[in-house]
């Protein structure tokens, strides 16, 4: 079983909320009162990437798990620098986080960051990207073992929905992985039904926003977390 620090992704849907810079600490106190499982700090969104404002916004979630990530320009994020300072920026926060988020096939720093973070016994997700449609079920199945074979602990897909076909396909492909350590969201309004359904079918965690969203489609905390309360009562 994975865990993020101490929270243990047993199967029981859990709920994500990318952060950037400048938190309250009674800001993230009402997150957790809401109903967030995990805390994904976007680094690649801070105003400030320099490594003591990052260290210091860490320390501000110590009552939650954090998933760090810093995704690049090229696939929806907003790191424009080069990939080494990225990689460097990855080994220092690696230490002070439960777990980190990194693009993949398409990032060069990929096997670094999984090499480093297996170093460290942190988990790592390896992500894959498209916001402008669904692939085909074919070629999602043939990705999610490369994957793993690249080190990842979790294999995380968002992708575009422009139909309800679109939705079956990421439905099945969780369906058919779901013991193998998936997270599967469909972005867009089509999509939204992805965020809500699949975390009960085995993708581990889904995405709310707190504020501002960090991706289309993504559902308010406060209603994701009432949704939840409604669907999942156990959890």
């Amino acid at each position: 079983m994975i865990h993020f620090g101490k929270l243990a992704l047993d199967g029981s849907p859990r709920i994500a909320v990318p952060f950037r810079d400048g938190n309250a600490a009674d800001s993230i106190a009402r997150a957790v009162q809401l109903g967030m499982h995990i805390a994904e700090l976007r680094i690649d969104q801070f105003a400030d990437r320099g490594a003591a404002n990052v260290l210091a916004e860490i320390e501000k979630f110590e009552t939650v798990p954090i998933l760090a990530t810093i995704r690049s320009a090229a696939e929806g994020g907003n790191w424009e620098g080069n990939d080494a300072a990225r990689l460097d920026l990855y080994k220092t926060i690696l230490p002070h986080v439960d777990a980190v988020d990194v693009e993949w096939p398409s990032a060069s720093i990929a096997a670094h960051v999984v090499a480093a973070a297996r170093a460290l016994g942190k988990p790592v997700v390896l992500s894959f990207h498209d916001f402008a449609k669904t692939p085909q079920l074919d070629m999602l199945n043939l990705m999610a073992p490369l994957a793993r074979d690249a080190g990842a602990d979790i294999v995380k897909i968002a992708a575009m929905c422009n139909s309800q076909d679109d939705v079956r396909t990421l439905t099945r492909f969780t369906l058919d992985h779901a013991h193998e350590g998936v997270v599967v969201i469909g972005m867009g309004q089509i999509g939204i039904t992805t965020r809500v359904l699949l975390p009960a079918l085995g993708s581990l965690f889904t995405f709310a926003a707190y504020g501002e969203g960090t991706a289309p489609g993504q559902l308010q905390l406060e209603d994701m977390a009432s949704i939840f309360a409604k669907l999942y009562p156990a959890s």
